[in-house]
């Protein structure tokens, strides 16, 4: 099954390609099966960095090199996870377990048995991921002589650091050998820069979107009056959660940090919990890159009373410095301070570096972790949030394998979708300039969206603003942009904080995406909706031992991830199925309150995404890439899934 939902790989300029044919030995006349390697041969890789490859040491031939390989399936995936999604689809809601999925839709037994032979007789094991879109191996590189019909060479290139060298084959290969040719048809990993000194391939591609804190240098550089653009940067409203240590945050005299009963007023989650909603039944995957501190959790918990599940933890790869917790810890406490009493919660933490991968690798396996019941306790979480990834133009100049692992990871997450899984990704916290920082120079500033955000099978979470009134409801939001405040930029990165969105430059825009005040044109946008994400004046957590204020659209993702948990509590208790992949759903809400007075989705007409004044975007009427569809009322998106139905509430099981 190929996914080649893609606008047009755009490599420094050029349109990727995959190199040219090649007739090999082991070939009959008979059909190949074209296979996406991505950049891969000494001319694709010359032109794809722009500098001439000069021929070194061949590798060794037991030189054994991580591969990812897709399997070919073809059974109707994506139809499938779009009819379960939809709303107006008489499959609606119709989900079937991971597995059940993958056997259906994905790889077939006999795919999965000839693989596995293959490699068997050339001595090497492979592990086939829980959605049977790909296989894991570490591969000889003789075997991969083998399974494409070529010889590797070495090289050096100007700019690479001392005791890298590029292994790739010494012509592009585009089909694999009989007994793999109809099975595999995209293999990650056969180019790759290989670092000598350490032993493992070159991680070349990590920008984890962290969240920002509050200090004195992130405090707007004059005093105006507030709101500005629907926002103000210390607190507004009251925090009552009986946890007066938390409470006290200030910097120059400002409160700041939103307590968690603050924030479940302010998007309605309150009436939820009112009606005994505290997560009773929801299943929640929290995917990170750094572990986190039990006891920070259990501090944040003890004082704000969110005693409940416990955190189960999966660590891949080696565990970290616990005190590099700050991402992690704020997602925890952010779910927690939603859902706390959950049926399960399920953390997934990888080592930077894990594989000695790039981060497209890396987060793949990542998300593909929790689509793995034996993991969850027996069953398929809810819901997944995901807080990092990578903007745009970074992995495509950095990862040679940009094309098929992009590919595999939408064959997974369509498998997600079609099991009822609603997956959640922020879209970064640099504005309409998501690579500002990462890529220096004019391209920095240029438009660029953050990936995994892109995906046509998630909801993009972007970032709002925030003023409460006395009662803790919103009174008025913008996009988030904290150079509408006078913040200056970040003395190191340069970075002024904003929240994510604008048009994908890989991936095609979905046919649900589709609003009012949308731009034309065939890109995939995001956000699809936003909420509260200023680190201005942020979400109160205890990390490190300490009380700070932090934000980023890695703070507004697992809150809207957990309060939509909460959500197919409460259809379940109507009988009805859980909300699964809710952008679909999202979509047509939007659409059939246009007009209306009491949204669900309530729109986003203040302010830009633009912190460096390159010209995109601006909020208007409708959709717009600097807030999605707006943000959402839990309240009454509560009453408009469960307004015909007498509520029965579940028993919660902890599970954790």
């Amino acid at each position: 099954m190929k996914f080649r939902r893609f606008v047009g790989i755009l490599i420094t300029g050029a349109l990727l390609t995959t190199g040219v044919a090649l007739s090999l030995d082991q070939r009959t006349s008979q059909a190949v099966t074209p296979v996406d390697f991505g950049v891969i041969g000494p001319g694709a890789v010359a032109g794809w960095q722009g500098s001439a490859l000069t021929p070194s040491s061949a590798p060794s031939p037991s030189l054994a090199l991580p591969l990812l390989l897709g399997l070919n399936g073809g059974n109707d995936l994506e139809a499938r996870a779009l009819a379960v999604s939809t709303p107006s689809s008489p499959l609606y809601g119709q989900y079937r377990s991971v597995a059940e999925n993958a056997r259906a839709l994905n790889a077939s037994d006999a795919t999965i048995a000839a693989v596995t032979t293959w490699f068997a007789a050339h001595n090497v094991s492979i592990s086939v991921d829980p959605t049977r879109s790909y296989v894991k191996a570490d591969v000889p590189i003789s075997v991969i002589e083998a399974m494409t019909g070529t010889t590797y060479g070495g090289y050096t290139m100007q700019g690479l650091p001392a005791g890298a060298f590029i292994y790739t084959p010494t012509t592009a290969p585009t089909s694999l050998v009989n007994g793999l040719d109809g099975f595999i048809d995209r293999v990650y990993g056969a180019m790759v820069v290989w670092d000598t000194s350490s032993n493992h391939p070159l991680s070349v591609s990590t920008q984890p979107g962290g969240p920002t804190p509050v200090t004195p240098q992130t405090l707007p550089s004059v005093a105006p009056t507030f709101p500005i653009d629907g926002g103000t940067p210390w607190r507004t409203g009251v925090a009552s959660d009986a946890c007066s240590a938390a409470e006290q945050l200030s910097v120059q005299g400002h409160r700041f940090g939103l307590s968690p009963g603050q924030l479940r007023s302010a998007y309605g989650i309150d009436s939820l919990w009112n009606a005994g909603f505290k997560g009773r039944g929801a299943r929640i995957a929290i995917v990170d890159s750094s572990p986190y501190l039990p006891s920070d959790i259990a501090a944040f918990r003890s004082c704000f009373g969110l005693e409940g599940t416990s955190i189960t933890d999966h660590v891949i790869g080696s565990p970290l410095d616990p005190t590099q917790s700050m991402e992690t810890t704020l997602d925890i406490e952010t779910v927690l301070a939603i859902a706390p009493e959950a049926e399960r919660i399920d953390w997934f933490g990888v080592a930077p570096g894990y594989s000695g991968t790039q981060l497209g690798r890396t987060l793949l396996e990542l998300v593909t972790a929790p689509l793995d019941a034996s993991m969850t306790g027996g069953a398929n979480p809810d819901v997944i949030t995901v807080s990092f990834g990578s903007c745009e133009p970074l992995l495509s100049s950095t990862d040679p394998g940009m094309s098929p692992i992009l590919s595999i990871y939408e064959q997974t997450l369509a498998t997600a979708a079609a099991s009822g899984i609603g997956v959640y990704v922020a879209t970064g916290d640099n504005g309409s300039s998501e690579c500002h920082g990462a890529l220096s120079g004019a391209p920095g500033f240029a438009p660029a969206v953050w990936l995994p955000s892109t995906s046509e099978w998630v909801t993009a979470v972007g970032g709002t603003n925030i003023t409460l009134d006395a009662d803790n409801r919103i009174s008025s939001a913008g996009a988030w942009n904290d150079g509408a405040y006078g913040v200056p930029p970040d003395p190191q990165t340069g970075q002024i904080g904003s929240g994510g969105g604008g048009l994908s430059t890989f991936l095609a825009r979905p046919s649900w995406q589709t609003a009012i005040g949308a731009p034309a044109g065939p890109q995939r946008m995001v956000p699809d909706v936003s909420a509260f994400a200023d680190e201005l004046p942020g979400y109160i957590v205890f990390i490190n031992g300490a009380w700070i204020a932090v934000g980023g659209t890695s703070a507004a993702t697992p809150l809207t991830a957990a309060a939509m948990a909460l959500q197919s509590t409460v259809t379940r208790a109507c009988n009805k199925p859980a909300l699964g992949f809710t952008a679909p759903l999202l979509y047509s809400l939007a659409a059939a309150d246009a007009g209306s007075s009491e949204p669900v989705i309530v729109d986003v007409t203040q302010g830009t995404n633009d912190p460096y004044n390159v010209g995109v975007y601006s909020t208007g009427a409708g959709y717009d890439l600097a807030s999605g569809l707006g943000w959402v009322r839990h309240d009454r998106l509560r009453h408009r899934l469960a307004s015909e139905c007498e509520v029965v509430l579940v028993t919660p099981k902890f599970t954790g």
